[in-house]
């Protein structure tokens, strides 16, 4: 069933749950310039299975990828697109400056493959 989108202002009436390993500058901004009293409303959770876990329970709502709400769709979470968007979400692959892996080096031009065909 196809929901209406909704704006970033609507989803503040509740608490909002956020991984901080997404990391999205614009959504982050557009989060910032609410009124104080909205934007203490916003709580970082340290996995995305946490962010679920809690919005689930019906303790507020999540803020994540298309893509990752979708493979948690058997969890029994729904999905409402965000109006204002859509918002690029950022990733890091970080390793220690050391001699690579033949394992990291697949994962890391793999890696810049999907980020190339974005």
């Amino acid at each position: 069933m196809d929901h209406a989108k909704l704006a970033i202002a609507d989803l503040l009436d509740h608490p909002v749950f956020r991984w901080q390993a997404e990391s999205c500058p614009l959504l982050d901004q557009r989060l910032s310039s609410l009124p104080a009293v909205r934007q203490q409303s916003t709580q970082y959770v340290a996995s995305f299975e946490m962010l679920a876990l809690k919005v689930a329970a019906g303790y507020g709502v999540g803020i994540s990828t298309q893509s990752r709400i979708e493979r948690a769709h058997g969890w029994g979470l729904s999905m409402r697109s965000l109006a204002d968007g859509p918002y690029e979400v950022v990733t890091y692959l970080q390793r220690p400056y050391v001699q690579a892996t033949p394992a990291t080096e697949r994962f890391e031009r793999r890696a810049l493959q999907v980020a190339v065909t974005i």
